[in-house]
């Protein structure tokens, strides 16, 4: 097997706290996904993807919706004493029950081990992460950026655990500006 390829899947649940209205939940689960992205690494820490997503939207509600996700993305990764430093450029096609939108996604993020140096099974880390997103061709043109926050435990080789706080901003060239906290819950398998 080529060593240059490598596999990634993750199943994610997501809660978020926000204020529906009176007599509306608060905290709720809005979503369940499943991803599945191939990579194949260029040259040093540089890498190319492409992934697809299936997501149930709002899954406890009688009018669930879907969305299919299509990912293309460039990596590139630089490390310093156990600090990684991760940017993400992303097109993403979305496929919703009701619509179509790309999205163009740029990301930094960062995490570390909470132990010494290097990360090694059964410990914990530290992540925090940041990121713009433009989305156009539907009825407005949007933008939005997510701010994170979390810990996460490397289990073994392969599998680790994240549960992680987001703070995001929607709509920030409009006057509808709006926000959302909310907890990440994923489990992630590579090989």
């Amino acid at each position: 097997m080529d060593d240059r390829w490598s596999y990634n899947l993750s199943i994610l649940g997501r809660q978020r706290f926000t204020n529906y209205g009176e007599g509306e939940e608060n905290f709720r689960t809005d979503r369940w996904e499943v991803k599945a992205f191939g990579t194949y690494t260029l040259f040093g820490k540089r890498k190319l993807s492409l992934g697809y997503m299936y997501r149930k939207v709002d899954p406890f509600d009688e009018d669930a919706g879907y969305e299919h996700r299509l990912t293309q993305q460039f990596a590139f990764l630089t490390e310093l004493k156990g600090l990684r430093l991760a940017n993400k450029i992303r097109v993403q096609e979305r496929i919703r029950s009701s619509s179509y939108l790309t999205r163009l996604r740029y990301s930094i993020s960062s995490d570390f081990p909470l132990n010494g140096e290097s990360l090694d099974e059964g410990e914990l880390y530290f992540i925090a992460g940041n990121e713009v997103i433009y989305e156009f061709n539907s009825l407005e043109d949007e933008l939005e950026n997510r701010f994170s926050i979390g810990l996460g435990k490397l289990f073994q080789k392969g599998q680790k655990l994240q549960l992680a706080v987001e703070s995001q901003y929607s709509d920030l060239i409009s006057e509808a500006t709006s926000h959302i906290l909310q907890v990440k819950t994923v489990y992630y398998f590579s090989w």
